[in-house]
């Protein structure tokens, strides 16, 4: 454990958990179920196993980056990336759950691999700049925890554990904290009854949306359209903007 609290070995235990887990729902798919629609606009099931097969190469690079020091991108200039999901999503579905376990693997090693200083270190990430290593197996799990939903082949939000959906939901109500073009909200999870605030800053809440807390995260990124979740006045459940 180190003195931020970064648990390497719980957050790598996780992260193999959860990708077990999309790897047992992506065996159950036929070749006709990979081709059909995700959850995604515009993409299919074979697509966004594509996708988390080259995120888990991405976020190696990042890690050994992390580690030797020597810089090493996400991925590869210009539209490397959009092609490789593109060019990679109408393999057969052995390919593609070969590819994913292999992606899987390397991000294993990369992070096993780690040390204490190596977590101490930065690097850029892609569209969001210079970030803490620490940070990296969060990404990783939000990816693999958020498309796996969007893999539509039963896994839900319900199945998202509590604690990822307690982490998640204070970080993506973070981000919409002081946003304009976010309607003035307190959240409130029917669990604990703990309040999030999100919106603009120092405008008083229209309205309170109540739920249980994978409901709520589920809600605010655009994976559930708001069933299970209340509002108070009684009245229609806002919008909330796209989630960035």
């Amino acid at each position: 454990m180190t003195t931020d609290g970064f648990e390497p070995a719980a957050m790598l235990a996780e992260i193999n958990e959860a990708t077990a887990q999309v790897l047992a729902s992506a065996e159950r798919l036929s070749a006709e179920h990979l081709a059909g629609p995700s959850l995604l606009p515009g993409w299919s099931r074979g697509h966004v196993l594509t996708h988390l097969a080259r995120n888990a190469d991405a976020l190696t690079n990042l890690l050994n980056w992390a580690r030797t020091g020597i810089p090493t991108p996400m991925y590869p200039p210009g539209d490397a990336r959009d092609r490789a999901i593109e060019e990679g999503a109408g393999r057969p579905p052995q390919e593609q759950l070969t590819d994913l376990y292999d992606a899987s693997t390397r991000f294993d090693r990369a992070f096993t691999a780690m040390t204490p200083t190596a977590w101490g270190a930065k690097v850029t990430a892609r569209n969001a700049g210079e970030i803490a290593a620490t940070t990296l197996p969060g990404k990783r799990l939000r990816e693999l925890y958020i498309h796996h939903v969007d893999l539509d082949a039963g896994w839900t939000p319900a199945h998202w554990p509590t604690e990822y959906a307690d982490r998640e939901l204070n970080e993506v109500a973070a981000s919409f904290r002081g946003r304009p073009d976010c309607p003035p909200l307190l959240l409130r999870d029917d669990i604990t009854h703990r309040e999030l605030l999100i919106g603009p800053e120092g405008v008083a809440p229209a309205a309170v949306v109540s739920g249980r807390r994978q409901s709520l995260l589920a809600w605010l990124i655009g994976r559930a359209n708001g069933d299970g979740l209340s509002v108070e006045p009684a009245g229609p459940l806002p919008t909330p903007p796209a989630w960035t």
